[in-house]
């Protein structure tokens, strides 16, 4: 499968975090070519980023029904073949649902969806479309997870899972720089932009599907703490979820915004009665297992990291970041060029994370604030576990 694909963007504009990244990320991939776009908030935004990308004029949009419509009427050797969606959390849904409407492939940035409504509906949509659906996790592009997941669900090297440790410490939001002109600050910190949710979107999501793909356990049961720690600011800042797994597990997800001076990306360490093995964003391409009596060793696999200093800016702009979306790209452009030539949608395909694993986060983070909820008086108090249950996708 050497076809080369072409892309189409929505978001990722020349004020975007994440724009420049997914497009290094596109052109390493070595199979996909950007073609058109719909890259700002505003017209001029998009076309003043579209010139600098050198786009012909004519492929960049000033809005994303502008960009579909159009595309749409191309001849399908010239027109994109699928979307990917860099826009902020809640165009997640409205952009993919248009993208699908208009019959193309949609390839986005997470969360799938911003409430379990949107999910299921997106979902549903999907299923009845025949059309593929990729979300940018990047965890299974990185060689070195690639390699713990074999050590763990094959070899059983570290036995039975007893105990899963997720952290994602971050600290550039330890200051209330949405009111300081920050963008990237300004829509996570906004509900109307990022959802019903802040620092569990962006980085609590993370912790949970990492630990269910990494160990092949599901997450049945939560318990959490979310709180906005800053003075004024609506969204939640720090998180910590106590979790119950399939098979008796337990684990612990702690992800913050506002852990001062962090900058460490995602680290999990999982515990089982033969060992223990652990991976670290900030070395990813170590792994550490840790046997019974306390000696360690340590495998490598993939690029090491070059280093993420603290700053105004989310995590995910070093090399091995970008290798790893590179290679989720990859994976996706093989699912899709696999469910063409089938013409017919494939079992989701591992490389990405498929529209289920997505719909689940949804799931997850639903519980979550429903476990958060105070209810007003006199309701009783919510239950100290909230159920972790995907509901069945509604028919057309």
């Amino acid at each position: 499968m050497s076809k080369t694909l072409r892309v189409g963007i929505v978001g990722g504009g020349n004020d975007s975090f994440i724009g420049d990244i997914h497009r290094a990320a596109i052109k390493q991939c070595g199979r996909l070519e950007l073609v058109c776009g719909a890259f700002g908030s505003t017209r001029q935004s998009s076309f003043e980023t579209g010139k600098r990308l050198e786009l012909p004029t004519r492929r960049s949009y000033g809005t994303y029904r502008d960009m579909f419509r159009r595309e749409a009427t191309l001849p399908e050797d010239e027109r994109m073949d699928f979307v990917s969606i860099l826009a902020p959390n809640a165009m997640h849904y409205p952009v993919a649902m248009s993208s699908i409407d208009a019959g193309f492939s949609v390839f986005s940035e997470k969360p799938f969806t911003c409430n379990l409504d949107e999910g299921l509906n997106l979902t549903r949509k999907q299923q009845a479309s025949g059309l593929v659906y990729g979300i940018a996790m990047v965890y299974q592009g990185y060689p070195a997870l690639q390699l713990a997941r074999r050590l763990l669900l094959e070899e059983q090297m570290i036995g039975t899972i007893r105990k899963i440790v997720s952290r994602y410490p971050l600290g550039w939001m330890a200051q209330r720089l949405e009111t300081a002109g920050n963008k990237q600050a300004g829509w996570r910190a906004d509900p109307r932009r990022s959802g019903p949710a802040g620092c569990l979107l962006d980085l609590g999501i993370h912790c949970f599907y990492l630990s269910e793909w990494l160990s092949g356990l599901a997450v049945s049961e939560v318990c959490a703490d979310l709180r906005a720690t800053v003075p004024g600011r609506i969204l939640d800042d720090d998180c910590s979820v106590l979790v119950r797994f399939t098979g008796g597990a337990r684990g612990v997800f702690l992800a913050s915004q506002i852990a001062t001076g962090r900058r460490d990306g995602l680290t999990i360490e999982l515990m089982g009665d033969r060992g223990a093995l652990l991976w670290s964003q900030n070395e990813p391409h170590r792994l550490i297992v840790r046997d019974v009596d306390g000696s360690e060793r340590v495998l490598t696999e993939g690029i090491p990291a070059t280093g993420e200093k603290p700053g105004p800016n989310p995590f995910g702009s070093d090399a091995a970041y970008i290798a790893a979306l590179a290679s989720t790209y990859s994976a996706f452009a093989d699912y899709y060029e696999s469910c063409k030539a089938q013409k017919s949608v494939a079992p989701p395909a591992r490389g990405f994370m498929s529209i289920e694993d997505g719909l689940r986060a949804v799931v997850f983070v639903d519980a979550v604030l429903k476990n958060c909820t105070v209810p007003e008086e006199p309701a009783p108090p919510p239950d100290k576990w909230t159920p972790i249950i995907v509901p069945p996708i509604p028919e057309l």
